[in-house]
């Protein structure tokens, strides 16, 4: 990489603080890469010295390799293998980091009462904590999970913990029935996660800020790390702020990375006024504005400018580019929702077949939401176009998978309770829900952990003498795997935990040949994973495999080695790019999302989400829309998207669709009122096929609504209406749930 001149400014100021805003695709990456080799190279700075943080492990990764090729070095095959190299990561894995120091260290005896873990902790997903919730509410509350739903509850006390409010302080943010349940839930569950030995994601910043808190913990990493680096800073929430705030305070070397155009994780607690802090604490840094793009034609360029200049909260900044591509924004205005995503597969098919040199990869496929994906993945496999979508965890949430990671957790922490329960009778062993809750009860009376009960299970009157065998056995299998555990490479460990449960056997009976084939390979994956482990000790192995597992973000599980369209939410896309993007269903009340209208602040973090998306396109942007399309079981008509129109229109180009639609077949969904068998090549137009959208939506006089009026709601039933603002009205369920709609056009009516 050759500096231009702002990058070469923010590489040479290697003391005091330092703000460095940076556009999409200016190489901040690149510029923070070469400062580290400058640090070291010419200032004599020490590289363990140097802790340098990001938001996803596949960004912390990507930047290791980066200085391992700068500094002529291999990459350390473990976060942990950093002492002659800065250690690099994401906020979690370095706040694992620390709490796994701090546990094997000197530190141990005064910091053991304020974080309580123990070093054999495990980490619990979101799916092993609504587990634990679900089980506070039902057991210990006597409450009706569907009154007080598991996840609703899991937000606030996600919400709590990132706002640095502990259980005991959350009684003052009680103001209703709800938060009283939520402040009990919580209660139980930190009593819960203590007995188990475990942490949530949240917990690990928590814990992390706990220790630095602590002066002689807080000394040992400000003198052990002199030099901190912060990318994504826009992204950062209240304990990550603090954590750096600590860190930073004694040296004050601190260069953070920032982009305001792409904060779009408020919904995480992500704080913009972050930004503002920075400046109060370091009113000495130096900023630096990186502004030239590297990824992106002027037409995008020029598009991504204007649509942010409409924000009235942003870091003025003009984004340019020395790219002489000039491609037109591609618009596709589709009579519904089906021709839109059949349009979008016919020209990622068109551009594959036209050109020997196109791949599928090329091609990246952005929306709103996780739902609105079905449409075009149907259009994808209409056109035999392999494709991939990246949301949620996959591979991990596979039922073989998540038993036998239970095992290992199982084997590593046993006072882990929902790994217990999870494979306690998996295989089954005759080991029935009866006798687990007799478990439970005994767990919660006398508030001792469930291996201390199984040891002395003949003690237990409640569960029968076949029960109480069977409980045996589990454990002596347990005993087994444990002592395994100590001598075996974790690949092997985990061969072991197959072949003495009989685990496959298990699995796959009563499965087709091909389900067979499926869940073999998952397990062959699996263990192809444990064995890049094996050149650690065996116990640190596993305990790593299980840290390693927990932290990974939906595209680190993913695997992109082969040709295929790539499907996505913006969200999920921040850290990528692509040659052609599409960016599906740009309309009103969906982008921007309807909960966001009339709401200054979530509407601009919806327009910094369409910058966002713009700038993923290297070559061609492609924004489409539907002019009808089946949303929410009812047939609905969104305008043009407010950000399509603050595009210049000199920068669009509107695609031909009957270029890529046969229009002399019927290709409407039987449900659509219209089709164009009738209509020629020759005499061929879109016009008239929207005057022949014939549906009809509510025309209500929003003069006869007002607040507190009780409202009837085909799907939704009986609501209130408790807030208005013109023909946007915020409409509750229950005290609990409430929705924003448009009441003109909504299919409401008064009672």
């Amino acid at each position: 990489m050759q500096a231009n001149p702002k990058q070469q400014e923010a590489i040479d100021k290697i003391e005091w603080a330092l703000l460095i805003i940076a556009g999409a695709g200016s190489w901040k990456t690149a510029t923070l890469t070469k400062r580290v080799e400058n640090m070291i190279e010419n200032h004599n700075i020490k590289p363990s010295s140097i802790l340098m943080v990001t938001f996803t492990n596949k960004a912390a990764n990507e930047m290791r390799e980066r200085v391992a090729k700068t500094l002529s070095v291999e990459v350390p095959k473990s976060i942990y293998q950093n002492k002659n190299f800065p250690l690099i990561g994401t906020f979690h894995s370095i706040g694992i980091f620390i709490l796994k120091e701090i546990l094997s260290s000197k530190f141990w005896d005064e910091v053991s009462e304020i974080i309580w873990i123990k070093k054999d902790f495990v980490i619990y997903d979101e799916q092993d904590k609504t587990s634990v919730l679900k089980s506070i509410i039902k057991n210990k509350l006597n409450l009706d999970e569907k009154t007080y739903p598991a996840k609703q509850i899991s937000f606030y006390i996600s919400n709590a913990k990132n706002s640095l409010i502990t259980a005991k302080s959350y009684e003052r943010e009680v103001d209703n029935p709800f938060k009283e349940v939520v402040f009990q839930v919580y209660t139980h569950y930190e009593k819960e996660l203590q007995e188990n030995n475990s942490l949530d994601f949240d917990d690990i910043l928590i814990k992390t800020y706990a220790l630095l808190r602590i002066e002689r913990v807080l000394e040992y990493y400000q003198e052990k790390y002199k030099f901190l680096m912060i990318d994504e800073y826009q992204d950062t929430n209240a304990p990550q702020y603090e954590i750096v705030k600590l860190l930073a305070s004694k040296y004050r070397n601190l260069a953070v990375v920032w982009d305001d155009a792409q904060s779009i994780y408020s919904w995480r607690w992500a704080n913009m006024n972050n930004i503002i802090n920075f400046k109060k604490d370091y009113p000495e840094a130096l900023e630096v504005k990186l502004e030239q793009n590297y990824r992106s034609t002027k037409n995008i360029i020029a598009w991504a400018n204007s649509v942010i200049k409409n924000n009235t909260i942003w870091i003025k900044k003009e984004l340019w580019t020395d790219n002489d591509t000039w491609e037109f924004i591609k618009y596709i205005e589709a009579p519904d929702d089906k021709i839109e995503a059949k349009v979008i597969a016919k020209i990622i098919k068109h551009k594959k077949e036209n050109n020997l040199e196109s791949k599928y990869s090329d091609n990246l496929i952005l929306y709103r939401t996780n739902a609105q994906s079905r449409q075009i993945e149907e259009a994808l496999i209409s056109e035999n176009i392999p494709y991939k979508v990246i949301w949620g965890l996959k591979f991990y949430e596979r039922k073989e998978i998540k038993d036998l990671v239970a095992y290992l957790k199982l084997i590593h922490n046993n006072n882990d309770s929902i790994s217990l329960k999870r494979i306690i009778n998996v295989p089954p062993r005759k080991i029935w829900a009866k006798s687990i809750e007799t478990l439970d009860i005994y767990k919660n009376n006398f508030e001792l952990p469930y291996f201390h009960i199984i040891q002395n299970i003949d003690e237990v009157e409640e569960i029968n003498s076949g029960a109480k065998s069977a409980i045996k056995n589990f454990y002596n299998i347990y005993e087994y795997l444990h002592e395994k555990s100590r001598i075996l490479n974790l690949d092997e460990l985990l061969s072991e935990i197959i072949k003495i449960t009989n685990y496959e056997e298990y699995i796959l009976d009563w499965l087709s040949d091909e389900e067979k084939e499926s869940k073999k390979q998952n397990i062959l994956e699996l263990k192809n994973l444990t064995s890049e482990y094996n050149w650690l000790e065996p116990r640190e192995a596993l305990w790593n495999f299980l840290e390693d597992i927990s932290l990974l973000t939906d595209m680190d599980k993913e695997n992109n080695v082969q040709d295929f369209v790539t499907l996505m939410t913006i969200h999920t896309s921040k850290w990528l790019e692509e040659k052609n993007v599409f960016l599906a269903w740009v309309e009103e009340w969906i982008f921007p999302s309807f909960r966001s209208v009339g709401n200054t602040n979530e509407l601009e973090e919806e327009r910094r989400l369409m910058y966002v998306a713009m700038t993923r396109a290297k070559e061609e942007l492609y924004i489409s829309r539907a002019m009808e399309r089946f949303y929410f079981w009812d047939y609905v008509r969104n305008p043009e998207s407010r950000f399509f129109k603050e595009i210049n229109k000199d920068f669009i180009e509107e695609v031909d669709l009957s270029n890529y639609i046969d229009s002399s077949s019927k290709f409407f969904s039987t449900t659509s009122n219209f089709d164009f068998q009738d209509i020629t090549i020759n005499n061929f137009s879109w016009e008239k096929v929207a005057a022949r959208l014939v549906r009809k939506l509510a025309e209500n006089d929003i003069a006869n609504f007002n607040i507190w009026d009780k409202v009837k709601h085909p799907k939704f039933w009986n609501w209130i209406i408790t807030w208005m603002s013109w023909e946007i009205a915020t409409i509750a369920f229950t005290w609990v749930w409430s929705k924003k709609l448009n009441i003109k056009i909504a299919p409401v009516r008064k009672i």
